[in-house]
């Protein structure tokens, strides 16, 4: 009652704020009703305030902004507004959403302040700048703001926030990495060239790093990358940390520039400033070249440096497991490499269950580069194996583990799997399993989307099953992707590999001269649309020798010509340019295998030639 004021309100409101968690925000929203509801009292700006920072700061996502977004409508309509802190609070609010249009609505505010008032401020200004920074390609946006501030000039004039955050929303850009990262490293400049008149320009190493994350990101600018360095320390007088040269590995991770990352990792081990963000960014290194026994090594001394000192700084992390196991992946010739996957995701929770790390949680990608190895490798017991770590991997998803999630691309590798060790059952396993993955996607399980890769896979099982049932279902499913994409399902949008797979199906299928014709008809379907201007139905090499398989099975009398009628329409293709045409080996020896399989009397004359 009259114990209390607005002010014994704010106060209270004030601490929920500092207490940055969901509760706390639901606590002082509350509390802000109690205010609202009390005789005699009025929530002012302050309480407001209060509130919608606690929100800001509450971890909340969409949530909480669109409460914020309520809460100052309500404001406008009982409170007069004297200051920009509220509508700032709202706009920091969508920055922290994570959402795709938290640019839109930030920028929506602002322009409120603008038209309406009260006059926004620099932090204003700056809000925004963040908001189209965390939203996906807003950078050009954010470079918008940041250049209509220094044209206000005044106490509008961007500062070094406005630029670090403007370099920030480039670095988060996926389109046009190189270009993205040009923008990020011209801002850089100007905060170079405006040190000298405004100290508060000065860039810190911060943004030093930020720029050379930009490069890294884009695979380029190594060259620039060196001279970042001596910028840094002219401008900034900081010398690189550990943060920026590891920064510098993972760029050259990404220009596969093995030597330099390794040169660079024993200088770190030198003066102590390596660590596990170091040693994953040279495993990565070797990663994309395929080195899987180098990884392996390098990991190796990283796991016996944790476990010899229990220093935290060198417990790998689960993206050091998914970079060992994308070595692997990427290895042609790695002896053992099931047993090694499986050997690295025990070691993956052992030290998960020692050290409760939220750094050493399992999730998708290390389960589906385990998956990918075993697609590849001929193993006996690899479909056993892919079996069990599907149901070792629902067994994380249902025991809550949210970053398990079987999807679309797992499933493939567990087809593959199936397929290539040639499994008896492998086609209508593959059926299931297709159904299981659209049925959870028509269910809402956006995790199950089907891919390329899955209904490229089911594909293929269905022909390698050799039947003429195989050959029906491929048919069917081809047919599915094409009804599911005119409906508007742009994931099942038909490729050259799913044609290809349903020729190969005909192929293998035993149906003779019916078969090798409708493996014509499709191949000639192919060359149609890809005329037509549909690229991804490009015919290929494997399209062409596919169709001729097709005539070389069919015991057709005519089958040599016909094989050779398609080795001219390749062989046209690959003269007009077209590399992806260029007869193999494959298709030599399918066309001699023809010639010699005919019995036609100069059987032997035309197969030698």
């Amino acid at each position: 009652g009259e114990d209390y004021d607005t002010l014994s309100f704010n106060l209270v409101l004030n601490a929920w704020a500092h207490q940055h968690s969901q509760d706390a925000a639901a606590r002082a929203d509350a509390l802000l009703q109690i205010l609202f509801e009390t005789p005699k009292l009025r929530a002012d700006s302050y309480s407001f305030s209060a509130v919608l920072n606690a929100l800001a700061k509450s971890g909340g996502k969409r949530e909480a902004a669109l409460r914020a977004e309520a809460l100052l409508q309500n404001m406008e309509h009982s409170v007069k507004a004297t200051s920009d802190v509220c509508y700032n609070a709202v706009m920091d609010c969508w920055s922290r959403s994570g959402c795709e249009d938290a640019g839109w609505r930030a920028q929506r505010w602002l322009t409120r302040l603008e038209e309406r008032g009260p006059s926004p401020t620099r932090i204003s200004y700056n809000a925004c700048i963040k908001a189209w920074a965390r939203t996906r390609n807003g950078a050009s946006e954010a470079n918008r703001i940041l250049t209509k501030m220094n044209k206000l000039g005044g106490e509008l004039t961007a500062d070094r926030i406005s630029y670090s955050t403007c370099i920030d929303a480039w670095c988060r850009s996926t389109a046009n990495l190189t270009v993205a990262a040009e923008k990020a490293e011209c801002l850089l400049q100007h905060m170079e060239e405006g040190c000298s008149r405004d100290p508060g320009l000065t860039p810190d190493v911060v943004a030093y790093t930020s720029v050379l994350y930009a490069y890294a990101k884009a695979g380029t600018g190594t060259q620039r990358a060196l001279a970042l360095v001596d910028r840094m320390k002219r401008f900034a007088k900081e010398e690189p940390n550990a943060t920026f040269l590891n920064t510098l590995i993972h760029l050259y991770a990404k220009a596969r520039k093995i030597g330099q990352a390794e040169i660079l990792l024993s200088s770190m081990k030198e003066s102590d400033m390596a660590d596990k963000f170091t040693y994953t960014s040279v495993i990565s290194a070797h990663a994309n070249v395929g080195n899987a026994t180098r990884a392996l090594e390098i990991f190796a001394e990283l796991d016996a440096r944790y476990a010899r000192t229990l220093d935290h700084r060198f417990l790998p992390t689960t993206k050091t497991f998914a970079s060992v196991l994308y070595a692997i992946s990427r290895s042609k010739f790695f002896d053992g490499a099931i047993d090694e996957a499986e050997r690295l995701l025990n070691r993956l929770y052992e030290l998960r269950e020692m050290t409760n790390s939220s750094e050493l949680i399992p999730n998708t990608v290390v389960y589906s580069q385990i998956f990918l190895i075993l697609s590849t490798s001929r193993d006996p017991s690899a479909p056993r194996r892919a079996t069990s770590l599907m149901e070792k991997m629902k067994h994380e998803q249902v025991s809550g583990n949210t970053f398990v999630n079987p999807d679309a691309a797992t499933y493939a590798y567990l087809i593959n799997t199936l397929t290539k060790a040639r499994v008896p059952n492998a086609a209508e396993r593959a059926a299931t399993i297709l159904n299981d993955v659209e049925s959870g996607y028509a269910a809402g399980d956006d995790n199950l989307k089907p891919t390329k890769l899955l209904y490229s896979a089911v594909l293929q099982a269905y022909a390698k099953s050799a039947s003429p049932e195989g050959a029906d279902m491929a048919e069917a499913l081809l047919q599915r992707t094409k009804d599911l994409y005119k409906s508007g399902k742009p994931y099942a949008k038909p490729t050259n590999l799913y044609y290809n797979a349903v020729m190969d199906a005909h192929a293998r299928s035993k149906r003779g001269r019916t078969a090798a014709l409708r493996a014509e008809e499709l191949l000639q379907e192919l060359e149609t649309r890809y005329r037509a201007g549909d690229y991804e139905l490009a015919p290929t090499t494997r399209s062409y020798n596919a169709a001729i398989l097709a005539w070389k099975n069919s015991n057709s009398t005519d089958a040599p010509q016909r094989a050779e009628a398609l080795l001219k329409r390749m062989n046209d293709r690959y003269g007009a340019g077209d590399q992806g045409c260029r007869p193999d080996r494959v298709t030599i020896n399918s066309i001699i295998s023809v010639w010699a399989r005919s019995g036609q009397a100069d059987a032997p004359e035309r197969a030698e030639t």
